[in-house]
């Protein structure tokens, strides 16, 4: 079809259905997750956004963002603690069950991924007195998420890292549903 000038219309249509899909594949894809957004894509800044967050706070559960952990990548108690202002004996790493790909030093409280490819997921966090975890009705009645992914305090090794009297944190790594 042509315009009163002469000009041809098909050729801007064409160029405007085609940003118009764009948009909307790029949405489409957001939703599904195929794309990722998220500007949480390092592990060791996520864990210390989510323990700044935790510290102001006693026995409320706070949850992080999806992270995607890449190989190599790491998240230590040492570099939280120094960023945060608490010792190393503050902070707990423990993982899920299930992530085997994730290797754990209890001793230098150290979450290794030594994963060929990128895996989804997210951590959990508690912070309170250490005399308070011991029991285990505090982690079942304060938490949804730490219970139902079957978090325990003396199996997970943080009985053995936090020191008692004082204040502890816990941050628990587990596979995003997301």
């Amino acid at each position: 079809m042509l315009n009163q000038r002469g000009q041809e219309f098909s050729v801007f249509k064409l160029l405007i259905s085609a940003i118009v899909a764009i948009v909307i594949l790029t949405l489409l894809l957001q939703v599904l997750g195929i794309i990722n957004f998220d500007p949480n894509t390092n592990p060791a800044s996520a864990a210390e956004n989510l323990l700044k967050d935790m510290d102001n706070s006693v026995y409320q559960e706070k949850v992080s963002d999806r992270i995607n952990f890449e190989k190599e990548h790491s998240i230590g108690s040492a570099a939280l603690a120094s960023e945060i202002g608490l010792s190393q004996n503050q902070i707990c790493l423990a993982v899920e069950e299930g992530l085997s790909d994730f290797d754990v030093n209890p001793s230098l409280s150290l979450i290794t991924y030594s994963g060929d490819s990128t895996i989804r997921v997210k951590l959990a966090g508690i912070c309170g007195p250490f005399n308070d975890f011991s029991n285990a009705d505090l982690i079942g009645t304060s938490t949804s998420v730490l219970s139902s992914k079957g978090f325990d305090f003396d199996s997970s090794g943080c009985s053995s890292v936090c020191i008692e009297d004082q204040r502890c944190c816990i941050l628990f790594l587990y596979r995003s549903d997301e």
